[in-house]
């Protein structure tokens, strides 16, 4: 794989591995009225490129519809089930990357090692994960079916621009804009008015230039010119160093440094098998 698609997938993950530590600086903000001022937000990454928004109506639909329903899925996910384990069948979505990236017209079959690698990955991501979970419970069916669906919006967005016409990656900017105002329209029907302070603002902010805004530019590019095997397995370095964030910022239990090492060289092995 190339080294600027090296360099945008690990951005693309230090990034979002920054989110969590970020969230707990937009306070008590409504889940939807904080994806929706942050991804309007994140629009601002690449508002100098504005220009580039300019996409055919059915690519600037997808993506719009892609990074809100992804987003909405994944709020309603931590709503109706158990946060711990909605998020481990979330990150799913690195290994469906995998599957129809090997299995869609341009792919060449799914290789035993590339699904391996996956889930060798994925146990990395468990391992982080899984010891705050209290079990797969059918009384939160409805939470867990959202994560999955959340996780297959994800991996399809990632794909898709391959077998769509030519387009720049900093048209994500006019989707972040696009799904960030129906996020703030579904916060007006679905939650409370709520009036954030300035502390609140700036996290949202934040939280948009950062992991909902550059992030996606990286993402987007990498996708394109790398490897959708290696840099799904590389995706599962996303809730290692979230935890590792985490922890340097003293937001978890001293206990969670034990599970980084053993969690970060499950994630390395599986990349490597999948190279």
């Amino acid at each position: 794989m190339s080294k600027p698609a090296w360099a945008c997938a690990l951005g693309a993950i230090l990034l979002w591995a920054l989110f969590a530590t970020l969230v707990r600086h937009a306070g008590t903000a409504p889940p939807l009225l904080l994806t929706g001022v942050a991804l309007c937000c994140g629009s601002l990454a690449s508002v100098h490129r504005w220009r580039e928004w300019r996409v055919p109506a059915p690519i600037f639909g997808f993506g719009v519809a892609s990074l809100f329903l992804y987003h909405a899925c994944l709020v309603a996910a931590f709503q109706l089930a158990p946060i711990a384990e909605a998020n481990l069948l979330n990150y799913l979505w690195p290994m469906l990357i995998v599957v129809l990236a090997a299995c869609g017209p341009a792919g060449g079959g799914l290789l035993p090692r590339q699904l391996a690698g996956c889930a060798i990955a994925f146990a990395g991501c468990a391992v982080v994960i899984a010891p705050s979970s209290s079990g797969l419970s059918s009384a939160h069916l409805g939470g867990f079916a959202l994560a999955l669906l959340a996780a297959l919006c994800w991996a399809v967005y990632s794909v898709a621009p391959g077998y769509m016409g030519a387009y720049s990656s900093w048209a994500t900017g006019g989707f972040c804009l696009g799904a960030g105002l129906l996020a703030l329209g579904a916060h007006s029907l679905f939650e409370a008015p709520y009036d954030p302070s300035a502390r609140e603002w700036a996290g949202m902010a934040a939280i948009g230039i950062g992991p909902l805004g550059l992030s996606f530019v990286m993402w987007d590019r990498a996708m394109r010119v790398g490897n959708a095997s290696t840099i799904g397995s590389l995706s599962y370095l996303t809730p290692v160093l979230s935890t590792l964030a985490l922890a340097v910022t003293g937001a978890v239990e001293s206990s969670a440094w034990w599970r980084l090492v053993p969690a970060l060289l499950l994630v390395m092995g599986g990349v490597r098998l999948t190279r």
